[in-house]
């Protein structure tokens, strides 16, 4: 993976941060990695059966419902 740095405009900088302040996205990479699909689909340089191909190929972790429970568990108890 590529790392790019850039600037952005302060009105393009405020609406980012409160993107992520209000829950859309977790952080800024995520953000702009989704803006990039999103402006690539509306172009129509990628279809949503191209994401979806992608997103089913994607390795999941393997977890049963008892460990799933457990973690959950954990995570409640740290806040």
């Amino acid at each position: 993976m590529e790392v790019l740095k850039f600037n952005l405009p302060q009105m393009e900088e405020k609406v980012l941060e409160m993107m992520i302040q209000m829950g859309f996205f977790s952080n800024k990479d995520e953000a702009v990695r989704t803006a990039v699909i999103k402006y690539a689909m509306d172009l129509g340089l990628l279809k949503p059966e191209e994401i979806w191909k992608e997103i089913e190929n994607y390795k999941r972790r393997k977890i049963t419902p008892e460990q799933l429970m457990k973690d959950l568990e954990a995570i409640e108890n740290e806040t």
